[in-house]
């Protein structure tokens, strides 16, 4: 069973359609997104009422628990950008599309094999950007889940791609930078923890939308970059009135 996996959507109408595009041309069986459908761009309804048509497994992000603190008179933890953002999603969504957004767990088991969280196994909202803190990851991913589940993961949230591998013998950290392309095979013995990046606005340094292809029968997993419509979700951007660095930011894949 092949199984696509993305993140952090942030309302990118075209970065979501290129990625499902793509899905469909490498014939995945499954689809999986670890959390932040919304924010950001300008289209949340969009994206919501695609990835649920389209059959999606998802989880919760950080953005998706922001609404849910707006909604009981909490301050989500958000710099002033990422709130405006939010504020207007909000304002926006349809009730029953908001409905299912809160509905949606915080992780999950695929296939009885891997696990999807948003921030790191530890931490719903806790950021990996290197090996040290994705150390500690390992160490709740290896101690709280029970095996087979706990020998691989997917996780967002930096919007950025990397792969880490913890051998549990020598208790070291690998980690790569990834590419477009890439192949990883995925073997016996160590665990696994892959950032699939962001189809909605990746800061790598690349306007592109990421996901990644699990091959479940071989093991081996595939990156993919993908160049999507990124004039037309700027200019939804600029129209929806939100700040203009939103829009900016998807040119420099920042």
């Amino acid at each position: 069973m092949r199984y696509a996996v993305f993140s952090d959507i942030h309302a990118n109408l075209e970065g979501l359609m290129a990625v499902l595009e793509k899905c469909e041309q490498v014939e995945a069986d499954a689809l999986v997104c670890c959390g932040d459908i919304i924010g950001y761009c300008a289209d949340p309804n969009a994206c919501v009422e695609l990835v649920r048509k389209k059959g999606v497994r998802c989880i919760q992000g950080n953005h998706e628990r922001g609404l849910r603190d707006l909604g009981e008179g909490r301050a989500p933890n958000m710099n002033p950008v990422a709130m405006e953002a939010l504020a207007f999603t909000r304002e926006v969504l349809e009730a029953e599309n908001l409905a299912w957004l809160l509905s949606l767990p915080h992780e999950a088991e695929i296939g009885g094999f891997f696990h999807v969280f948003h921030g790191s196994p530890s931490d719903p909202d806790e950021y990996i950007f290197d090996a040290f803190e994705a150390a500690y990851a390992f160490k709740a991913l290896v101690n709280e889940y029970p095996p087979p589940g706990n020998m691989l993961c997917f996780i967002g949230h930096t919007h950025v791609c990397a792969a880490y591998a913890f051998d549990p013998v020598n208790h070291r950290v690998a980690e790569q930078k990834v590419r477009d392309g890439d192949l990883f095979a995925i073997k016996p013995g160590a665990h696994y923890m892959f950032n699939v990046g962001s189809c909605g606005q990746y800061r790598g340094g690349l306007p592109v939308a990421t996901f990644c292809l699990l091959d479940g029968d071989e093991m081996t997993l595939e990156y993919h970059f993908l160049e999507y419509d990124l004039r037309s979700c700027q200019r939804k951007v600029i129209a929806a009135g939100l700040p203009s660095i939103l829009a900016q930011r998807l040119s420099l894949g920042q």
